[in-house]
């Protein structure tokens, strides 16, 4: 039997205006509604989170440190949350731009745990996992 899982991506822009605080500005998130994002990319997939700021022409991957200030995602079933904060602890402005937030969602099948394999022997890993 053969498995084909899939990857899934869209671009979200995250207006000036759609974050959030609360704590008096220590922190903002900005949620995004991700529908695609189910139990089973939840548990068993990988979301990946890539931002860009205006008038740049690059993304970069969260995690992400930048000029002190750092950016972050968390994500459950159904949304992501994006989220900034200073790496002082000092309260942070949101974004005064529109900032691009590329999701991707990687569909896949959960490996069988094979605790009888042992992983230091090539051989014995090809043969268990059918590899070619």
């Amino acid at each position: 039997m053969q498995q084909v899982d899939q990857a899934f991506s869209a671009v979200y822009d995250i207006a000036p205006g759609d974050w959030t605080t609360t704590n008096s500005g220590l922190s903002y998130s900005a949620e995004l509604d991700v529908p695609e994002l189910d139990n089973a990319i939840y548990q068993d997939g990988a979301v990946l989170v890539y931002l860009s700021f205006s008038g740049t022409s690059y993304y970069e991957a969260l995690p992400q440190v930048f000029d002190g200030i750092t950016y972050g995602a968390i994500h459950g079933n159904g949304y992501i949350s994006i989220d900034i904060s200073a790496l002082s602890g000092n309260p942070v402005d949101p974004p005064g731009q529109s900032v691009s937030a590329k999701i991707i969602l990687i569909d896949a099948t959960r490996l069988a745990l094979r605790r009888d394999v042992n992983l230091s022997d090539m051989q014995a890993v090809e043969k268990a996992f059918n590899i070619r």
